[in-house]
């Protein structure tokens, strides 16, 4: 553009010199026609400037780790002629790793065009992808119109579930345990209290209700089951994580076919805080490993291990802790 520019002052500066030492009409035409030229090229590339959108569109939204993945840049214009030029920077951000990967894209002369590239899917990820310095440019080069850049696009690398094999729980954990609601466990499929308005009448013990001389009621008992978690430590060489994040994964995988909800837990490996996603299905799932990925993953940071793990009341908790280079513990 520059460059345009240059060359661009440098024959109107020639014209001029040529007006100033020569009378003909030739050069005072030259002069005439350089100094209308910009203004001419602006108003006939105005309309496709003006017009003119850019769509950021990723391939997938979500790919396993190793599959090929990447972006699109859609260009569209509603006008007759179609913009001379666009200029943009592409960023790349892996937000887990830190890295980031830029390049500079030109499109135009065409009402639809587009360009791709692919995304670097070598390790488990979020990548994110950005447009800026978006511009368009006349039909000459000589000037300049910023347009509104896309919104960025995500893609999710995921990890390859390892499966874990039998899920080794402890006993009960897989046979539903009586529990009341708000109470302690008592070994019976329910529980008498007294008779509630808005009770039904099928709820209600005949015989105790007569020994008591008013109406007892029964009230049925919840299931309840040791919740596994799930947890990692969030740090390390990317090769360790994921092979960690493949046996999360397989755990997650394993659980969600048996419908049984867990939880995944980590810190944060620069403050130290607690993450934690409650899992119940699929898309609950997808939030965990966006989350889980997001955060920036060093060589060295807090072990979630150095946490105790809060519990709520009644709640019993099966640690699962999962590591990429030996076997896992369980507590």
């Amino acid at each position: 553009m520059w460059s345009r520019r240059l060359l661009y002052l440098l024959a109107l500066t020639a014209a001029l010199m040529g007006q100033l030492f020569d009378v003909g009409y030739l050069f005072h035409f030259l002069f005439f026609a350089a100094a209308c030229l910009p203004l001419l090229g602006l108003a006939l590339s105005l309309p496709a400037m003006v017009r003119c959108r850019v769509r950021l569109v990723p391939s997938a939204r979500q790919v396993e780790r190793g599959a090929e993945a990447g972006w699109t840049l859609r260009l569209e214009c509603r006008s007759p002629l179609p913009p001379a030029r666009i200029a943009c920077r592409i960023r790349v951000r892996d937000r887990m790793g830190g890295g980031e990967r830029v390049r500079r894209l030109t499109m135009g002369r065409a009402l639809r065009d587009e360009r791709s590239w692919a995304g670097e899917t070598g390790h488990c990820a979020l990548l994110e992808c950005r447009v800026d310095r978006l511009r368009v440019c006349d039909c000459l080069g000589l000037f300049v119109l910023p347009l509104k850049a896309p919104p960025p696009a995500q893609v999710l690398v995921v990890p390859r579930p390892e499966s874990p094999g039998p899920l080794r729980l402890p006993e009960g954990l897989g046979t539903p345990r009586p529990v009341p609601r708000g109470k302690s466990v008592s070994g019976e499929d329910y529980e008498l209290r007294p008779f509630r308005e808005g009770d039904s009448l099928r709820t209600v013990h005949w015989k105790m209700t007569a020994k008591r001389d008013e109406l007892v009621t029964r009230e049925l008992l919840e299931d309840r089951r040791p919740l596994p978690v799930l947890t990692l430590d969030h740090f390390g060489p990317r090769e360790t994580l994921d092979r960690a994040l493949d046996r999360l994964a397989g755990y997650a995988r394993a659980l969600l076919e048996e419908d049984r909800p867990f939880q995944v837990r980590w810190a944060h490996p620069g403050t130290g805080a607690a993450r934690c996603c409650d899992v119940a299905g699929g898309q609950d799932w997808t939030a965990c490993l966006t989350a889980l990925l997001s955060d920036p993953a060093p060589l060295q940071g807090a072990s979630v291990l150095d946490r105790p793990l809060t519990v709520d009341q009644d709640q019993v908790l099966h640690r699962i802790h999962i590591t990429g280079e030996e076997a896992d513990h369980e507590t």
